[in-house]
């Protein structure tokens, strides 16, 4: 596996950022056309094209709303980790546990921040009075162009929910590590030890 993968895997945010500002970039061009992925959307028919740009629209709402829902297992996870927190402060444990656990809420905060992002308002394309009157000149280009603005700005969807769900993966992992090494901390501990250690809390 290729350090840049295992990069994006620990720190998915950072790849999302800077993709997501590619991208950004990329639907602003104005010849956005002339990228090799776009060019042969002219060549589409006015009606497919219409079709085409409907259907992205229609799953621009639906990654937004996919996204958003993450947030619910946010909670989930945020619930865990405050019952797990409460219980593990019962006992004096090694230190490395409770940095394992700041880890955990950090990127479980993070995966929150990049749910959230789905209620901002990202750039649509395909509609208003501004397209329908540049349509009536040359409707394929302005379709064939509308088309491939909004499979970019989907792109940046897609990667955002893949950002959030691969945070909220990891933080969880922090948290079921933190919970394991807690359990070997118990089991090397003499019982007498920890009737100690809970009478003293």
């Amino acid at each position: 596996m290729k350090f840049s993968r295992i990069f994006e895997e620990i720190f998915p945010f950072f790849q999302y950022i800077i993709n997501s500002n590619i991208l950004r970039k990329k639907s602003g061009r104005k010849d956005i056309l002339s990228f090799p992925e776009f060019q042969e959307y002219v060549n589409l028919s006015e009606e497919q094209l219409t079709i085409r740009l409907k259907e992205e629209r229609e799953r621009a709402a639906f990654i937004d709303d996919k996204t958003f829902k993450l947030t619910l297992s946010l909670s989930i996870g945020l619930s865990i980790l405050g019952l797990t927190a409460a219980f593990l402060a019962k006992a004096f444990f090694a230190d490395v546990v409770i940095l394992i656990f700041g880890i955990g809420i950090f990127y479980i905060l993070v995966a929150g921040f990049l749910a959230l992002g789905a209620l901002r308002t990202i750039p649509s394309f395909g509609y208003g009075t501004d397209f329908m009157l540049k349509s009536q000149d040359n409707p394929l280009s302005v379709l064939a162009d509308s088309l491939a603005r909004q499979e970019t700005m989907n792109l940046i969807r897609h990667l955002r929910n893949e950002a959030a769900f691969q945070t909220l993966r990891n933080g969880l992992f922090m948290i079921f590590l933190g919970i394991f090494l807690f359990i070997l901390f118990m089991l090397h501990k003499p019982p007498d030890t920890i009737v100690k250690l809970w009478a003293f809390n």
